[in-house]
């Protein structure tokens, strides 16, 4: 039994903390770091969130990594945010990696937005 439970605690704190929080204004003023992960035409179609990066989602693993870790503070907490919370959703358990807090933002720029979140003009 011993050895079970050591091996759960191993695999436990090999793989990131993915946290899901619906996409609201109040949870988005408490978030620090946020990347928007749509694409360059759904930024131009909406607006992005004040201060938010944007990264569109790439599937290879090491290359959206790479980005992210150019973007934010790794050690500390980010939200990624799409538009419904699918993509971002994937894109938690595509970068999955150890001792990381990655927060998924469900209902994305689709419920923020319709719950009156004034979002700024994205430039390119």
């Amino acid at each position: 039994m011993k050895y079970i439970l050591s091996i759960f605690i191993f695999v436990s704190l090999a793989f990131s903390q993915i946290t899901t929080l619906p996409a609201t204004v109040d949870n988005i003023s408490k978030i620090q770091q946020i990347i928007d992960i749509r694409t360059p035409e759904e930024w131009r179609e909406t607006g992005i969130i004040e201060g938010a990066h944007t990264l569109t989602l790439v599937q290879n693993k090491e290359i959206f990594w790479n980005k992210i870790m150019s973007m934010v503070d790794t050690s500390k907490p980010f939200a990624l945010i799409c538009r419904s919370g699918k993509r971002s959703a994937l894109a938690a358990k595509l970068i999955d990696k150890e001792n990381l807090d990655i927060i998924n933002l469900d209902g994305g720029m689709n419920y923020l937005i319709h719950n009156g979140y004034k979002t700024t003009p994205y430039k390119d």
